[in-house]
C-alpha cells in the first residue's frame, strides 16, 4: 500500500536531526492518523509550523492524509505575527506577551527588563505553562522541545541559543520585536508588575550608601515591594543590546 509522504522545509533539521534523522522527506506508515501527529512523530513541535500544503492549498493541523499524498511542511516565516488569522491558528493572540518557563529564565528577566509583559518561575510545571498560555493568550518560550507537543499550546518558541542575550535577540527578530515596543525598567523583573514611581525620601532607610549618593529616582513594585533604579546593570544591558545590533530609543542612547 502506498504511504503518505511529507517533505519539510531545511529550517526543520533542528528537530529532525535530533531525532538521528538527516534527511527532509519521509514515506509514512499507512495509517489513520492526522498530520499534526505524524509531524510530532518526527520530532517537529507543531508550534513550528507555519503552513501544511496538499496540492499547493492549505489544510489544517487535523487533516488526515490519504495514500500517495504529498505534503509540504512549511516553516514558519519570521517577523511571527500572533495576532494574524492563519489557517493553522484561527484564533490569534490579541496581544504579544510571553510564558516562560524554567529553561529560559534569564531569557524571561531581560524580556522583563525591556517591559514585555512576561510571566516566569522556576517552579512551573508542563501543565501550568501550557494552562497559561491558554487562559491568558501568552506565547510560550522554552528550549524544551517535548513541551511544544501539548495540543493547546498554540503560539511559542522552542528558543535555539544558550547565551540569554543571543535568546533576546532571537525572540525579538521572530516576533518583530522592535525598540517602539521597549520600555525599559517598567516592570519588575520578579514578579512581572507594573512599577510605579516612589519618592527617595520614602525609601531612604532601604538603600546602600552609594545608591543614596549618586541616585535620585526609584520604582517601587506594588506586588513584591523590590525596588528598581537605573544604575549600572542598565547601562551594562544597554552596551550588550547596541553589540547585537539591538536599536535602542533616542532617549536610551543618551548615557
Amino acid at each position: 500500500m502506498d504511504a503518505p509522504i511529507l517533505f519539510f522545509d531545511r529550517h526543520f533539521l533542528f528537530f529532525l536531526a535530533a531525532r538521528g534523522h538527516m534527511a527532509t522527506r519521509f514515506a509514512m506508515e499507512p495509517r489513520r492518523a492526522s498530520v499534526k501527529d505524524m509531524i510530532e512523530s518526527l520530532g517537529v513541535p507543531h508550534t513550528e509550523v507555519g503552513a501544511i500544503l496538499v496540492n499547493q492549498k492549505e489544510v489544517a493541523f487535523s487533516f488526515i492524509p490519504g495514500n500517495s499524498e504529498k505534503i509540504v511542511i512549511q516553516a514558519i516565516s519570521p517577523p511571527f505575527d500572533v495576532t494574524r488569522k492563519t489557517r493553522l491558528r484561527p484564533r490569534p493572540f490579541e496581544h504579544v506577551r510571553f510564558v516562560a518557563d524554567v529553561n529560559v529564565g534569564r531569557l524571561a528577566r531581560l524580556l522583563l527588563a525591556l517591559g514585555f509583559d512576561t510571566v516566569y518561575s522556576n517552579g512551573f510545571r508542563d501543565s501550568e505553562v501550557a494552562t497559561i498560555s491558554t487562559q491568558e493568550q501568552r506565547i510560550v518560550l522554552t528550549r524544551d522541545t517535548g513541551l511544544l507537543k501539548r495540543k493547546n499550546i498554540i503560539f511559542a518558541r522552542r528558543i535555539r541559543g544558550e547565551d540569554p542575550y543571543l535568546q533576546l535577540k532571537e525572540v525579538l527578530d521572530f516576533f518583530g520585536l522592535g525598540r517602539d515596543e521597549f520600555d525599559f525598567l517598567s516592570r519588575c523583573t520578579v514578579c512581572n508588575c507594573r512599577l510605579q514611581p516612589v519618592e527617595k525620601q520614602t525609601i531612604l532607610h532601604r538603600l546602600e550608601p552609594k545608591t543614596k549618593r549618586f541616585y535620585t529616582r526609584f520604582s517601587i513594585c506594588p506586588g513584591c515591594c523590590r525596588i528598581f533604579w537605573k544604575g549600572s546593570h542598565h547601562g551594562a544591558m544597554k552596551e550588550r543590546l547596541r553589540a547585537l545590533g539591538i536599536p535602542l530609543a533616542p532617549e536610551e542612547e543618551r548615557p
